[in-house]
């Protein structure tokens, strides 16, 4: 799975590393961008050097479930078995974000996802960064996906799944198990096909 380079940590470091965990600043910021907590039950998956590849040491793990909140502060929770699902872990002021969105607005119009369910994690959200609000964001780019969780200030749910840059995805099957992980922009027809042999139940990586 060939992708665009990641926004990675090191580089949101130049940022400032403060702003990347800054608490928020305000009550109605914690309720309506951040979770107070996210909680990561069961075992966290792994980072590595293999995302993307079918070495990932994370391929046949069940990934622990996340209870958090949504932009509604009401509570949201992703992971377990269920639909065949993508879950998407997104930054506001990463730019490689900005790109892959309106990609995926797209594809889902086009009934790609069909029969995926795509679940979104906001994440490394701070007021100190550029394009915040994430739930404006969002919205105004017609995100069509109904199922967002808000990271909190320490990215518990991104690190929960073993992220290291962004956009970050995490695709499981029907069981809940996962079967590939992904870092940075996607192309069009590398979504579709992943999203197509999901959906089928088919392995994501080709054998040969």
């Amino acid at each position: 799975m060939k992708h665009a380079k990641p926004f990675v940590l090191s580089m949101v470091v130049a940022l400032g590393l403060a702003a990347l965990l800054a608490a928020p600043a305000t009550a109605k910021d914690a309720k309506l961008e951040l979770s107070p907590k996210v909680k990561v039950q069961g075992t966290k998956l792994p980072t590595s050097d293999k995302v993307g590849s079918s070495s990932d040491p994370a391929i046949g793990m069940t990934a622990p479930t996340l209870v958090g909140k949504g932009f509604d502060a009401k509570s949201v929770t992703i992971g377990g078995p269920g639909t065949p699902r993508i879950v998407v872990f997104l930054s506001h002021s990463c730019p490689h974000c900005q790109a892959e969105v309106p990609v995926i607005v797209k594809l889902a119009a086009k009934g790609v996802f069909d029969g995926v369910d795509v679940e979104t994690v906001t994440t490394n959200t701070s007021k100190r960064l550029p394009n915040y609000p994430p739930s404006k964001w969002l919205k105004r780019e017609k995100w069509p996906f109904k199922t967002v969780l808000a990271d909190d200030a320490k990215l518990r749910a991104f690190f929960g799944y073993g992220g290291q840059a962004f956009p970050y995805f995490v695709l499981f099957d029907a069981e809940g198990v996962v079967v590939a992980r992904a870092e940075g922009e996607l192309s069009e027809a590398l979504i579709k096909d992943a999203a197509a042999r999901l959906a089928a139940g088919e392995p994501i990586f080709a054998t040969s």
